[in-house]
């Protein structure tokens, strides 16, 4: 059902329920329950109509806009418009195109600037999309001709953004939702902690131009914001965002939608037996919290899926002092917790059908009298011993007890993501997040995913050979250090076999994002900084699981719907 060659041919579908039936239809989807609209999104507070947005591309005031034109290697001298941009050079008489014979053809994520070409708009950005035709590419793990729309939507922001344009038009390039993801990610700007005297960057207004499909360009917008809200969340400086106060953001955010938020205290995680997760923040004066989502989408009865996310605030390494280098942007050390609330917001405002649970382990690892030693042994709470590493491996012990706790709720799917080891980074760079499961349907639904966002996963093996190298201790069941400790190998594959033997069951996946957590400015849609990955990638992960479609007929009951997205 879930073959891949297949699932490629579905990027976007939309549910139509007629009598008993769902019909499928390729290129499209919007998040709806039996056929309803879903309400104007919650983070802009956008009218039914529009507002002052037109199917027909008419305006009230603008100030720029962003068309796109693609380009090829072989066929560099012709140009060739988008259907918008194409309309919009015959109602200005050609002189669009007049404009792009004396200039070079801006090619993928590159902008060329129009000033009073057009009377109404201030500028005109034409915007590279690259080849025409392009779609998902096997080699690069993902649908380029998504990618290529928010590389170009990117640029195009950001240019007009830095001539303080007050508004932005934004063409939909027949996919409104990528670009409402790529304006709306380019946009942002990490100036929250400035005051507004300081602040040189404006937020101007996006507005979707020349296409009527307002549903798929709030559904971006959602998506985007959601991410913006985790790159929020990341940025904020360790003093600023401690484990209390990242507890407080969470009630302060979600609690204003239907998600359900119940905080957990270091006592309670002490009556539980939650040793090893009390282990890493014992050095530290701000008390752990155990932060638990729930989502009720659709039957109350039927198994969730449950996200777990590391929350540590900052991670200094403990006793196991990590280097002031490796220590510059441990505040993003959060960056699981952060991607998994921002998804739980996005879900509220898109009310998916569907159970979610999350899970958030929260705390700080910081070096101090009361601190966990190298070599100590702890009790976890599904009774293992675990002797703890003389090297900085904080992480795997929170996660360890989390993982145990998630049982309870007898989940369809558990998917943890957390920033685990530097050796990620090291393999994919930016480029990927590293994956670990031993369930082939799940790593299909997380990868198709990613191709989706953009945000690529790339699957790591959990083989044997990981699983004997934390096993055979004499003094402990398990070990956070491989047994020859002092030429270590393999340590993302052995540390997420760690985490593998505090699961019951193999529908588990560990997404490692330490090289994703920091954007390094390549991006033409993120600036530098915290990333906010892969909070898309989450959200249409549940989104698939909401709306799961039929491969062998494009017709699915609603029966099976509820039961496949639910169940």
């Amino acid at each position: 059902m879930y073959k891949t060659q297949t699932m490629f041919r579905f990027l976007r579908f939309i549910s139509n329920i007629k009598s008993s039936t769902l019909i499928i239809r390729p290129h499209q989807r919007c998040y709806s329950v039996h056929g309803e609209e879903i309400p104007a999104t919650h983070a802009w507070n956008l009218s039914n109509d529009g507002g002052d947005i037109s199917c027909l591309g008419s305006y009230t005031e603008g100030s720029g806009i962003i068309l796109g034109v693609y380009t090829s290697e072989k066929t560099s001298n012709i140009v060739c418009l988008t259907k918008t941009a194409t309309v919009f050079n015959h109602n200005i008489n050609g002189r669009l195109i007049d404009a792009l014979k004396v200039t070079p053809l801006p090619r993928l994520g590159e902008v060329r600037v129009y000033p009073k070409l057009d009377p109404t708009f201030d500028v005109v950005a034409i915007a590279g999309l690259g080849r025409n035709g392009a779609g998902y590419n096997k080699r690069e793990g993902r649908d380029e001709a998504k990618e290529n729309v928010r590389k170009a939507v990117g640029a195009g922001v950001i240019k007009l953004q830095a001539m303080k344009v007050n508004k932005i038009y934004v063409e939909g390039f027949d996919d409104p939702e990528s670009a409402a993801e790529g304006a709306h990610l380019a946009v942002w700007q990490n100036h929250h902690l400035l005051s507004n005297t300081k602040r040189k960057v404006k937020m101007p207004d996006l507005i979707l131009y020349g296409d009527c499909d307002m549903k798929k360009w709030r559904i971006g917008l959602e998506k985007a914001e959601a991410q913006n809200f985790a790159r929020k969340l990341m940025e904020t400086p360790a003093n600023m965002m401690t484990p209390r106060a990242l507890a407080y953001t969470i009630v302060q955010t979600l609690c204003k939608t239907n998600v359900n938020v119940t905080l957990r205290s270091e006592r309670w995680l002490q009556e539980n037996n939650m040793n090893a997760f009390l282990e890493n923040t014992k050095g530290s004066p701000q008390g752990p919290i155990l932060v638990q989502l729930n989502y009720n989408g659709c039957d109350p009865g039927i198994p969730p899926v449950v996200l777990i996310g590391k929350g540590l605030t900052f991670n200094s390494g403990g006793l196991c002092l990590k280097k002031c280098e490796e220590m510059k942007h441990m505040r993003g050390d959060m960056a699981g917790a952060a991607v998994i609330v921002a998804a739980f917001k996005a879900m509220a405002a898109l009310g998916l059908p569907i159970n979610v649970v999350g899970l958030l382990a929260i705390g700080e690892n910081m070096p101090g009298g009361t601190a966990g030693r190298p070599k100590d042994i702890v009790k976890s709470l599904s009774g293992k011993s675990i002797l703890v590493s003389p090297r900085d491996f904080s992480g795997n012990l929170m996660l360890a007890d989390t993982l145990c706790f998630a049982q309870s709720f007898n989940p369809k799917y558990i998917v943890s993501v957390a920033t685990l080891t530097k050796e990620v980074r090291t393999a994919f760079g930016l480029s990927a997040s590293g994956l670990f499961t031993k369930n082939e349907k799940l790593w299909q639904l997380l990868k198709i995913a990613a191709i989706h966002s953009g945000d690529r996963v790339w699957k790591c093996p959990l083989w044997r050979m990981y699983e004997r190298e934390i096993k055979d201790f004499t003094s402990s069941d398990l070990s956070t250090l491989q047994r020859d400790e002092f030429y270590p190998r393999g340590i993302s594959c052995t540390t997420t076999a760690f985490l593998n033997q505090f699961t019951c069951h193999k529908n588990w996946a560990h997404i490692d994002t330490s090289g994703t957590m920091y954007e390094g400015g390549r991006t033409s849609y993120l600036k530098k900084g915290m990333s906010g990955r892969p909070t898309r990638t989450l959200i249409e992960f549940l989104g698939q699981m909401a709306y799961p479609p039929d491969l062998e007929d494009g017709k699915i009951s609603s029966d099976t719907v509820k039961q496949d997205a639910c169940g």
